[in-house]
């Protein structure tokens, strides 16, 4: 890490054997403190209200009673946007990552990764704002440096850009641009080849990090 200060997290997650277990492994590193656990998002707001400090990043699940992890995220972002946000669920779908980068989440790991890249995730959205981890993350980076490649997009590629970040299929896409679904597949694959990525996810990303598209709150 780039800073010496101990990462206070919080952990939202209905089961209480993956709580615990997330607890104790994230509690194994030296940098980072479990200072608030939470059995859903009413519980985890509650607490972050109450609390002597606000965290500076949480780990949400997804399927939790009373509120699951995708409206937590709303409201911690909107009540509280420097917080960052990294949900850890078994729902691994693009959908999902699309949602929740959306919504402003630093980062989407499924339940089954390892400590070392949960770690890794926890750190990198604390210190930059956001983890991702396909390879296409370095040129995002370069992406963000240079962000004159926008220009060399088109105005449909930019609006398919637009809708692509929304949770709905390709079909739906088309209807609202008033076009084939083959006319959709060529804008994806345009872009595809433009920005060097091979996934949806990857697309939304990209809109997100250059500013097409705004997350409810902004990164560090």
């Amino acid at each position: 890490m780039k800073t010496d200060k101990i990462i206070s997290i919080a952990i939202a997650d209905d089961s209480q054997y993956i709580r615990k277990g997330l607890v104790f492994t994230m509690n194994t590193y030296k940098d980072i403190a479990v200072d608030i656990e939470a059995e859903d998002g009413v519980d985890l707001l509650e607490k972050i209200e109450t609390a002597p400090k606000l965290p500076d990043v949480c780990l949400l699940d997804i399927s939790m009673p009373r509120m699951d992890g995708y409206d937590a995220l709303k409201k911690i972002k909107e009540t509280w946007p420097h917080i960052k946000v990294v949900m850890l669920s078994i729902h691994y779908n693009e959908f999902a990552i699309i949602r929740t980068f959306k919504d402003g989440a630093s980062a989407f790991l499924p339940k089954e990764a390892a400590p070392s890249e949960l770690y890794a995730a926890i750190t990198q959205s604390y210190e930059t704002g956001l983890y991702h981890t396909e390879p296409t993350s370095t040129y995002m980076s370069l992406a963000l440096q240079n962000k004159s490649i926008i220009t060399d997009l088109t105005d449909k590629e930019i609006e398919f850009l637009r809708l692509a970040c929304d949770d709905i299929h390709y079909k739906e896409i088309a209807a609202k641009m008033k076009v084939s679904p083959r006319t959709i597949d060529s804008y994806r694959d345009s872009l595809f080849a433009k920005l060097k990525v091979h996934s949806r996810a990857s697309l939304v990303l990209f809109a997100i990090r250059t500013g097409i598209v705004p997350t409810i709150a902004g990164g560090k």
